[in-house]
């Protein structure tokens, strides 16, 4: 009988959850998905509390998460040269995703051979939306606007749009970082904070890579072949430089809307450490 109960508070909340995106026309792509994989998320939601997520707000916040987590994860279904495309500097974009990852040609397009997009998406998502107050409408609409192959009915929030773009790259950054410096996981979020300043300034500063020079550059020549020593060079050095205040290393208050938020930054640096630290 107490499992029945759950399962009907947790329909009625599905059914909650539709019926507000279904009546915003820009939302109506949620409430399918939602509705079309109904079975599939009550029986997640139903383990989800078995996990002993707690009652009151929190368990209200988790399921929430948790909804907006997985509809999202369906409609940005992969991560494209266009989504860090930022600054209108395709070229600089395409090129240094090509030197970084490579591609495969395909019959009528070579693809760039972006890695980690299930675990980017996760937690880009994660990190945009697990503020424990709603979710920003503005920002669900923007992150659709980015991912989602029907645009017709979306108007771009060009700051919002802007951020989750800077936060694309942090989060490669970060993995960059996590993946190639076995001290993060030892050391842990202090530590991960400092190395991506520091490599951020050394790479904007040419120091990543001695081009002048056949030795080794910084630490020995490890971070070469990252994105970091891809993103050295003074063709490539304005856009880094744009990329870092996107990043508002500084805590600026004005953009708050278009940079990343302290809290951005911080989630980011955690999930990423979490995924590929261990």
């Amino acid at each position: 009988m107490f499992m029945s109960d759950r399962l009907n508070r947790i329909n009625a909340t599905i059914d909650n959850y539709i019926h507000v995106w279904s009546s915003s026309p820009h939302l109506v792509p949620l409430a399918e998905i939602l509705q079309n994989d109904r079975d599939i998320v009550a029986a997640k939601l139903l383990r989800l509390g078995v996990r002993g997520v707690p009652e009151g707000r929190d368990r209200r916040d988790a399921v929430r998460l948790f909804l907006i987590g997985y509809v999202l994860q369906r409609i940005a279904v992969r991560i494209t040269p266009e989504h860090f495309t930022i600054f209108r500097d395709a070229e600089t974009v395409q090129v240094v995703l090509e030197d970084s990852y490579g591609f495969e040609f395909q019959a009528d397009r070579d693809d760039i051979l972006i890695p980690h997009q299930n675990e980017a998406l996760k937690i880009l998502i994660h990190c945009l939306f697990h503020r424990s107050k709603p979710a920003d409408q503005k920002d669900v609409l923007s992150f659709l606007h980015l991912f989602s192959r029907d645009k017709a009915n979306l108007s771009a929030d060009q700051d919002r749009t802007m951020r989750l773009r800077s936060m694309i790259w942090f989060i490669y950054l970060a993995i960059e970082i996590a993946k190639t410096d076995e001290m993060v996981r030892v050391k842990g979020v202090e530590y991960f904070r400092n190395k991506f300043r520091e490599l951020l300034d050394r790479t904007i500063e040419g120091a990543i890579i001695d081009e002048e020079s056949r030795l080794p550059g910084f630490e020995g020549g490890k971070w070469e072949r990252t994105l970091f020593g891809w993103l050295q060079g003074e063709d490539r050095k304005p856009f880094l430089e744009k990329l870092k205040r996107q990043f508002n290393m500084e805590n600026r208050i004005e953009h708050a809307n278009r940079c990343l938020l302290a809290e951005h930054r911080k989630c980011v640096l955690e999930q990423v450490l979490a995924v590929f630290g261990g």
